[in-house]
């Protein structure tokens, strides 16, 4: 090959001399592109440990999702029923009738009372249920995607090993 200046300045490589001022160059081949088995190694390490962080990642994002969905929803709940309670707290003070219906008056919205806190519990354990099977879904998704990801980068089997694994 020859390098030549152009009339322009630029730079010229041509298989004959192209110019008074042409300078004969060996060009050198370029390298292969396929990879040493060490490359392709490291390579799919890469590669897997990526997907498997990913898969990681995937499944904090599918936890995060779920506990605020379901924690969120709960809370609101949770905060309406208190807001009653507090109201029916206030009603406890205030006794402007005879002792008899004030009794009965106090003892009914007690009775409110006791019921909201009940609701307020069951939605706590309902909200905790619901988290437990939410991880259990999480972990579950990731285990899955972990186990595709191993036989995505499990070394290939010679073909003499698959024909003799029924034999197994």
């Amino acid at each position: 090959m020859y390098k030549c200046t152009g009339s322009k300045g630029e730079t010229v490589y041509a298989q004959q001399p192209c110019g008074a001022g042409a300078k004969e160059v060996t060009v050198r081949a370029h390298r292969a592109a396929t990879r040493t088995p060490g490359e392709t190694a490291t390579h799919a390490a890469v590669f897997r440990s990526t997907d498997l962080s990913d898969a990681s990642i995937a499944e904090r994002n599918c936890l995060n999702a779920a506990q605020s969905n379901i924690q969120g929803a709960a809370d609101r709940r949770i905060q309406t029923y208190q807001r009653q309670v507090a109201a029916l707290n206030q009603q406890l003070g205030q006794t402007d009738e005879d002792a008899l219906a004030a009794a009965t008056r106090e003892a009914g919205v007690r009775a409110q009372v006791a019921s909201l806190e009940q609701s307020i519990s069951a939605e706590r354990r309902s909200a905790d249920t619901s988290l437990a099977t939410a991880q259990q879904r999480c972990s579950e998704q990731r285990r899955d995607r972990e186990a595709s990801i191993e036989r995505k980068y499990a070394p290939e089997r010679a073909p003499s090993d698959t024909a003799t694994d029924g034999l197994r």
